[in-house]
């Protein structure tokens, strides 16, 4: 059924939807093509009379020849003329169409659900944005305005021939079945291997990702040679695969063409050869001749395009099937919450695409304005529950309710006002410090300073060369993981969510930033509902409930005297921990 759904015919039409809303500027176009191509096979006809007036009169007559030497420049301007502004006008319809595709993409790839990103490679995703659109840009710019301009002269061109000479034009349209059965014939072996083309494409642009990131391990393990590899055997099935289509086109498209067009021009000589010389006159078999070098041009032409017009039709399937696929859901309330409570019914959860369940009946309550702390061993499960939490997945079985409200029942928008996350890794953008804060929300200056200052950051506003109005990167060197978690924090603090989420966001900083964000912590308790994961269990001796997953099962619950009285497995890792850290 998929394969049915995404045939050829049914992209090239669903492609060509895409100028409803262009349809009058499209008209222009074609008529323009219309006019071009008009003015093009006329210049024949005058050469034919030009012709026709020498063998006539046997001499030149000066007046009537500058007559038709001026309708003949006349109309190579107009033809150059029609050219220029349709080849504007399309180039015009395909940027615009290009832009919404793009922006089509981006809009579902922003609504897509966190398994599709933890499942595909996100260069796959930019590699559709970027190289599919191009060649699906090909198609409405070149391959589409060729196919109509030549299209259109190729039947004007034949229905001239019929009237000069019905029986040569007659074999001469003989070519049509032929060039048809061609670009058949050609569809059917070159778009498996176009597909093979463009994974091997999506592929090396993962792997070049990989190796940037990774540029640090890559060096460090002495890797490179392994990479180098990798890079060299993707090029080469790369290589090979565009090797076959290149065979492919120079068996299937000019070479046989020019075959076919040498056959037709045969047969209508010995058409000549048939009929008497005397009906056929010269002017008639010049101005045929003229039209047949003509007819080969589009044919040739559109089966020139064969190849660009695969290629495009590839990468179309793949920006359709994106488009296609099913987004995120949620729910319909947009009613605000008034607390930060979060109560978890007997919980389970089983990743998407996998059998193995992570979470097992998880039975949780966790009170307004509370610090609740997860820990365990990797693996336990801790972040798992932080994603459904935020709304990321949908369990597989059991209740969530967020405020006494059931959580698939909140609206996105609710969702993400009310519910934040300070990450390990805060991702910062190429912006001004006062933009990474705001990311574009409608919230006053003196808002994202003043939460600039109280996410303790005024020792790097004061460093930084233009203060908060400075650019800062996601990977400049000169923020610190410390001061990078203070701008993930700082972010969270203008927007007063009911629950905030700590995701490790004290593993990787120094004791003084570990201080900072303790300190910010206490003033956010009073007013939202804190939940923090932590490996580091010296940061959570504070919090209100401690909660110990093992294998997805809660195993322990407390605060940590009680927990420490226990000699559980909270017991065992406090003490590891406390014992290393004297060592």
């Amino acid at each position: 059924m998929e394969d049915q759904q995404y045939s050829s015919w049914k992209i090239i039409k669903r492609l060509l939807s895409y100028y409803k809303k262009k349809k009058y500027l499209l008209l222009l176009s074609c008529i323009l093509i219309l006019l071009a191509t008009i003015t093009e096979i006329s210049s024949p006809i005058i050469l034919s009379n030009f012709i026709n007036n020498i063998l006539k009169y046997r001499i030149l007559k000066m007046t009537k020849n500058l007559y038709l030497i001026s309708y003949f420049i006349i109309l190579q301007i107009l033809s150059s003329c029609f050219n220029y502004f349709y080849t504007i006008y399309f180039s015009k319809i395909s940027t615009e169409i290009i832009q919404e595709l793009r922006i089509n993409i981006m809009n579902v790839a922003l609504q897509q659900p966190m398994k599709v990103f933890n499942q595909k490679p996100i260069n796959s995703i930019i590699t559709k944005i970027t190289n599919d659109t191009e060649s699906v840009k090909e198609f409405y710019e070149t391959i589409l305005s060729s196919f109509l301009k030549n299209f259109i002269l190729f039947f004007i061109i034949l229905t001239s021939m019929f009237i000069l000479e019905w029986r040569m034009a007659l074999i001469s349209s003989l070519m049509i079945p032929i060039v048809s059965i061609i670009v058949i014939i050609h569809q059917y072996y070159s778009k498996p291997i176009i597909k093979k083309i463009k994974s091997s494409l999506s592929n090396l642009n993962n792997t070049i990702n990989e190796i940037i990131n990774g540029i640090t391990i890559i060096q460090q393990f002495n890797q490179e040679k392994k990479f180098i590899e990798k890079i060299n055997y993707i090029n080469n099935e790369s290589y090979l695969n565009r090797i076959k289509t290149l065979k492919i086109d120079s068996l299937l498209l000019r070479p046989l063409l020019n075959l076919i067009s040498s056959i037709v021009l045969s047969c209508i000589i010995t058409t000549l050869k048939l009929f008497p010389m005397a009906i056929i006159k010269i002017s008639i078999i010049h101005t045929f001749i003229n039209y047949l070098r003509h007819l080969n041009e589009p044919i040739i032409a559109i089966t020139g395009q064969q190849s660009l017009l695969q290629q495009a039709i590839v990468s179309s399937e793949r920006i359709f099937k994106f488009i296609d696929s099913p987004i995120k859901t949620y729910g319909n309330n947009i009613s605000s919450l008034k607390t930060g409570e979060i109560q978890f019914k007997n919980v389970n959860f089983t990743y998407p695409e996998t059998k193995k369940r992570i979470l097992k009946n998880i039975n949780i309550n966790i009170p307004d304005r509370s610090c609740i702390a997860l820990v365990g061993k990797t693996g336990s499960g801790k972040t798992t529950l932080s994603n459904l939490i935020l709304g990321h997945y949908t369990v597989t079985e059991g209740k969530i309710y967020i405020d006494k409200k059931p959580i698939n029942t909140l609206s996105n928008k609710v969702l993400r006002k009310n519910i934040s996350i300070v990450q390990q890794e805060p991702t910062i953008l190429y912006d001004s410090l006062i933009n990474n804060i705001s990311l574009n929300r409608e919230i006053k200056e003196k808002t994202v300073i003043n939460a600039l200052y109280k996410s303790q950051l005024k020792q790097l506003v004061d460093v930084l060369p233009n203060g908060y109005m400075s650019i800062i990167g996601q990977n400049n060197d000169s923020l610190s993981q410390g001061q990078k978690q203070l701008i993930g924090i700082a972010r969270i603090l203008v927007s007063h969510p009911k629950i905030l989420i700590f995701d490790e966001a004290t593993a990787s900083i120094d004791s003084e930033s570990e201080q900072k964000i303790q300190k910010i912590l206490s003033s956010i308790q009073k007013k939202s509902t804190v939940v923090i994961i932590a490996h580091r269990l010296s940061t959570i001796i504070n919090s209100d409930i401690i909660i110990v997953l093992d294998k997805g099962r809660v195993i322990e619950t407390g605060n940590h005297k009680e927990l420490l009285n226990n000699k559980g497995l909270y017991y065992k890792m406090f003490t590891y921990q406390h014992n290393y850290k004297n060592i």
